[in-house]
C-alpha cells in the first residue's frame, strides 16, 4: 500500500497502536495537540513536537532564516496554548544542508531566541546533523498545565457554542503574496499579511484564559478551520453547524482574495497556519468567556454550535440553506496537493 493511498491520518492511526507501556503515567496520549503526562505536585506535564521541512513548510526564497526560527517556536507553542498550558523547555534538532552558511544558521537561532524570549521558553539542548538537500528543523517542547485544567478536543457536547479567536485566512493570503511578488498591493497591507504567514504568533494568553473559563474543547487552527472542527467532532462524537456569515475574515484577506479571484472563506476553512484557537463552550458560560477574553485584549467570535453526530458537519449559508462542510485539512501524503508550505501534524 502506498502512503498516498492510506493518507496521513490513516498512517497515524496505524502507527499509534499499542505504544503505551506505562499507562499510569499518561493522562492523555496520542490524539490531541500535546500529550499530557502525570507528575507529582499540582501540574501536569505537556509534551509536543513539530518538524518543519524546507520546501514543505517554508521556502527560503521568501522566508529569512530568522523567520523560520520564529515560526518553528510559534507552531509548537500553539500546541501548548491549545491545551491551556504554558511552555517551559525545548530542544532543537537541525538537519543542515552544506549550502547553508554559518551566518544563516546563526540567523536561524536569532529567530528562535527572539520567539523563545517572547513566550518565556528555555532552549536547553538538541542535535545537529547534516541533511543532504533541505533544511529540517524540529522542536520538542515541554510545558505545564494545572491538574484538571488541560483542554482536549474530546469535550464538546451537543448544544455547546463554537468560537474562534482573532480572524482567519491571513496566513494563506500572506503565502499567496509571497508566491506572487509582482502583485500590486498596498505595501502596509502586504507587510501585515506576509508577517502573519512568516512570523505567526501563538495565542498563549487566550489559551490560558480559556483553560480556566469552562470551555469544553479546544484546538489550534494549524490545518484550517474545517480540519480542526473535524478533529473536535471526531474526538467528541458530535457534529457541528457553522454559519458562513459569522466566520471572521480580515478585510485585507478579502482584498487579496478578490485580486486572486479566490473565495476568502476557502482560505479561512482550509488555508491553515493561522494558529488561532477554535473552542466550544456551554451557552451559559459564553458571555463570561467573551468578557474575560475582551478584558485581556483578545478577540473572539461565535461561529456556530455543536449538533448531534448523525447530522454531520454542515455550513449554513445566507438565507439558512445548509450544505456539508468539507474538512479539507492538509495531508502530507496526498500526492495531488501542493508542497509549499504547509503545517505539520502531530502524532
Amino acid at each position: 500500500m502506498k502512503l498516498s493511498d492510506l493518507g496521513e491520518f490513516g498512517l497515524i492511526d496505524r502507527l499509534s497502536r499499542d505504544l503505551i507501556n506505562r499507562p499510569g503515567e499518561v493522562v492523555q496520549g496520542i490524539g490531541d495537540d500535546a500529550a499530557v503526562l502525570n507528575l507529582e505536585g499540582p501540574w501536569w506535564l505537556l509534551f509536543t513536537t513539530d518538524m518543519l521541512v524546507e520546501g514543505v513548510h517554508f521556502s527560503l526564497d521568501y522566508a529569512t532564516p530568522a523567520q523560520v526560527g520564529i515560526k518553528t517556536v510559534a507552531v509548537n507553542v500553539s500546541d501548548i496554548a491549545a491545551m491551556g498550558g504554558w511552555p517551559a523547555h525545548g530542544v532543537v534538532s537541525l538537519g543542515l544542508p552544506t549550502r547553508l552558511s554559518v551566518e544563516e544558521v546563526e540567523e536561524l537561532y536569532q529567530g528562535i531566541r527572539r520567539a523563545a524570549g517572547e513566550y518565556g521558553l528555555n532552549i536547553v539542548g538538541g542535535d545537529t546533523v547534516m541533511s543532504p538537500e533541505r533544511l529540517v528543523i524540529n522542536l520538542a517542547l515541554l510545558g505545564f498545565v494545572e491538574k484538571g485544567r488541560a483542554v482536549y478536543r474530546s469535550g464538546a457536547r451537543v448544544g455547546d457554542l463554537i468560537y474562534v479567536t482573532g480572524s482567519l485566512g491571513k496566513s494563506a493570503a500572506g503565502l499567496y503574496l509571497c508566491q506572487h511578488p509582482d502583485l500590486t498591493i498596498d505595501p502596509g497591507m502586504a507587510a501585515f499579511l506576509k508577517r502573519a504567514h512568516l512570523e505567526p504568533r501563538a495565542r498563549l494568553r487566550a489559551g490560558r484564559i480559556l483553560s480556566s473559563a469552562g470551555v469544553t474543547a479546544m484546538d489550534d487552527v494549524s490545518d484550517g478551520l474545517a480540519a480542526e472542527l473535524r478533529e473536535i467532532c471526531r474526538a467528541s462524537g458530535v457534529g457541528c453547524r457553522v454559519r458562513a456569515g459569522d466566520i471572521p475574515v480580515d478585510y485585507r484577506v478579502r482584498t487579496v482574495a478578490a485580486m486572486a479571484n479566490h473565495n476568502p472563506l476557502d482560505w479561512a476553512f482550509s488555508g491553515g497556519e493561522d494558529f488561532e484557537l477554535v473552542f466550544t463552550v456551554p451557552p451559559g458560560k459564553a458571555r463570561g468567556v467573551e468578557e474575560r477574553l475582551a478584558a485581556a485584549g483578545e478577540e473572539c467570535r461565535c461561529i456556530g454550535e455543536i449538533i448531534p453526530a448523525e447530522k454531520g458537519m454542515v455550513l449554513e449559508l445566507a438565507g439558512g440553506r445548509c450544505i456539508p462542510l468539507e474538512a479539507r485539512g492538509y495531508d502530507h501524503f496526498a500526492s495531488s496537493q501542493r508542497v509549499l508550505p504547509r503545517p505539520a501534524h502531530r502524532l
